[in-house]
């Protein structure tokens, strides 16, 4: 048996648990009425009150794939060939870091639940989100690895991405499928990513995360019947942020490169990207920086006439495409990587377009 077998596996397995677990969180929801209602804000495109346990059942699923598999691998040791044997047989080497990643996760799932049901205000997410960030960064394994003679700043780098990332995603879940397709696309990416460079159980926590995010999307896109919440949000954001710190991007002779910390980035450019123009839209408009509104860049592919389904496809197509484009640095020497990063920061340009486009739309509509 072959890792990439393992690696389908494994993200099938993770599919498939977490479709089974959905429907009956959202059985759940509607029993005790943990539902999003609209009530009115301006912000909220759904009509009617939609069940919000979607975190919960993409974290159980992810937790129950993740040690299940890892269990069953150690227990059927014997059976496997003497290499991949072998290789399992290191499981309780990494286990202290996927138990490290499975904490925070699950602290911020814990969190981001009892947000979407008693409202905890900002401050209080964001000081939750410091702490168990600050705790996570301790592991040297799970930081920011390029200023790595510096502990204190590679440490204070790693808490401000994994909070970045983590708000990033909570922004970028603003419609249908949008956040959990992202997920899907990410995961995917940073596994690949992992597996290419022989990282076995990196690539296999991406198989994991993904295959969750994509058993969710099978209920989360459009028409949603259930949403992730901040529960799920926070839960994708943290482990996309654990992802990326924990694949080590290197060329082929173990020499890392400027352009190779670009990679994950890249791959989670677009979120980045979109919260940046979104934060600065609200800073001139006078509004909060966490004030919600559909100034993202899938409301401004609406505003340009498709719909729903469309602009969620259309961002997913820009983030894929960002994504692929990334995991070539690794191997690329000088001239070919500029020329990618020329591509990535070309993509990007379209964006910031579509972004000035949308607002020229919407203040257009309003002076008619």
């Amino acid at each position: 048996m072959s890792w990439w077998a393992i690696y389908i596996g494994i993200l099938l397995t993770a599919v498939g648990v977490t479709a089974l677990l959905t429907p009956l969180c959202r059985r759940w929801a509607f029993r005790s009425d943990f539902l999003d209602h609209p009530l009115g804000e301006h912000h909220k495109q759904h009509p009617e009150s939609t069940p919000l346990l979607g975190g919960l059942a993409m974290m159980l699923g992810w937790l129950i794939t993740l040690f299940g598999g890892l269990a069953l691998a150690y227990l059927a040791v014997t059976h496997l060939d003497a290499e991949l044997a072998q290789q399992i047989q290191g499981i309780p080497n990494v286990f202290s870091r996927l138990a490290t990643v499975a904490g925070g996760a699950v602290f911020l799932c814990i969190m981001g639940i009892i947000d979407d049901r008693h409202q905890l205000g900002p401050f209080r997410k964001f000081g939750c989100q410091v702490v168990v960030c600050s705790i996570v960064a301790l592991a040297p394994e799970l930081r920011v690895s390029m200023f790595a003679a510096y502990p204190m700043l590679s440490w204070l780098l790693t808490v401000l991405w994994f909070v970045f990332i983590i708000n990033a995603f909570n922004f970028f879940d603003n419609m249908d499928g949008l956040a959990s397709g992202l997920a899907v696309i990410a995961s995917c990416l940073f596994g690949l990513t992992a597996a290419l460079q022989q990282q076995y159980y990196v690539a296999s926590l991406g198989a994991v995360t993904a295959g969750t995010a994509l058993g969710f999307y099978l209920y989360n896109r459009y028409p949603a019947s259930i949403f992730m919440g901040d529960a799920g949000s926070h839960f994708l954001g943290f482990l996309l942020s654990a992802l990326a710190t924990l694949t080590i991007f290197h060329r082929s002779d173990n020499t890392s490169t400027v352009a190779a910390w670009l990679i994950p980035a890249f791959i989670l450019a677009l979120p980045i990207f979109d919260t940046f123009a979104v934060i600065a839209i609200r800073l001139r408009a006078g509004k909060p920086i966490y004030y919600g509104d559909h100034n993202h860049i899938s409301h401004r592919f609406t505003r340009m006439g498709f719909d729903q389904p469309t602009a969620v496809l259309l961002v997913h197509l820009l983030a894929l495409s960002l994504g692929l484009g990334a995991v070539l640095l690794i191997w690329l020497p000088t001239a070919p990587t500029i020329i990618v990063l020329v591509q990535s920061l070309v993509i990007l340009l379209l964006v910031s377009i579509l972004h000035h486009r949308g607002t020229t739309m919407t203040t257009e509509r309003e002076n008619d």
